[in-house]
């Protein structure tokens, strides 16, 4: 069976016969989850896992296989374990709840510091990066809108602009006690 037929009757949802086209590459998933911290039942879970992906993936109107289909399988079975060892790693048993508020507050945090660091920039800063950034103007357009002389004043500008918003916050974020540094 080709990959084509595969894909072919994945389409169709007749997926018996697409999964045994699809099981030769079983051997491989197990050998590369086991040579990275797996056990042979990871294998077999996050190979299913993998299935579930390409089937849903094949279901898209813009698919198009541009490697061999077993290269393509291996590939969403390596991004697969390797989120499920991020997830073994940074949720330990009991731990996920805790995790996640922490991760939100963080975000909010993030968000708040970069907000403030924005606001205390001078006013034709903030409206060069809301113009460049929001509303996708080219230089040409800010250098005329903001009275810059041409477009590569506009562009040092936004660059200097930038570098200021940084600036702002990695300050702030060191006059936050028991801030993460990132």
């Amino acid at each position: 069976m080709t990959d084509n037929d595969i894909i072919e009757q994945l389409r169709q949802r007749t997926y018996s016969t697409a999964l045994k086209g699809l099981y030769h590459v079983f051997p491989m998933a197990k050998n590369y989850i086991r040579a990275n911290s797996g056990s042979g039942d990871d294998a077999q879970d996050i190979f299913q896992d993998a299935l579930v992906v390409l089937c849903n993936k094949v279901q898209s109107a813009d698919f198009k296989l541009t490697v061999p289909l077993r290269h393509y399988l291996m590939a969403i079975v390596r991004n697969c374990w390797l989120q499920e060892l991020r997830n073994r790693k940074k949720f330990p048993p009991g731990d996920a709840d805790k995790e996640m508020l922490e991760d939100e507050s963080t975000a909010e945090a993030n968000y708040y510091l970069a907000k403030k660091a924005f606001d205390q920039l001078g006013e034709k800063c903030r409206q060069l990066l809301i113009l460049f950034y929001f509303k996708k103007e080219d230089y040409k357009k800010i250098a005329l809108s903001l009275a810059f002389s041409d477009d590569k004043v506009a562009k040092n500008q936004k660059y200097r602009c930038l570098q200021k918003a940084k600036e702002n916050y990695i300050s702030l974020l060191k006059n936050i006690p028991h801030a993460k540094q990132q």
